[in-house]
């Protein structure tokens, strides 16, 4: 288990700093391998894998005004959800809404991103 699967606490801040530092090998521990990404990016419907996520951070600079806070977050045993508001990311800002899942070695991953672009 790493510091950044340890809760779903951990998950959502490694979540935070591997997007605001572009780390994609952080961002991919901490995702789940069958994970799903859905959500309004302006008037286009997004479904699919975390993978695009993935290659915008690698191709764009994330600038220095990039925020993110966590609004919400609720643990019931081994499931839990977490809301995070995000600014200046890419230049737009997002509502992302996850779902996190206790593995059975203990740790923890984001098997869901649901979002939407404002």
């Amino acid at each position: 288990m790493t510091d950044a699967t340890s809760s779903p606490e951990a998950v959502v801040e490694s979540y935070i700093k591997g997007t605001a530092t572009r780390d994609v090998d952080l961002l991919k521990s901490i995702f789940h391998d069958a994970a799903v990404m859905t959500g309004w990016m302006g008037p286009d419907l997004l479904q699919g894998g975390p993978e695009p996520f993935y290659g915008a951070l690698e191709a764009n600079e994330v600038g220095a005004d990039y925020s993110a806070e966590i609004v919400a977050l609720q643990v019931d045993d081994r499931i839990a959800t977490a809301s995070i508001t995000e600014r200046n990311l890419l230049g737009m800002s997002f509502d992302n809404h996850f779902q996190i899942i206790q593995l059975a070695d203990g740790t923890w991953r984001l098997s869901a991103k649901l979002f939407r672009h404002f």
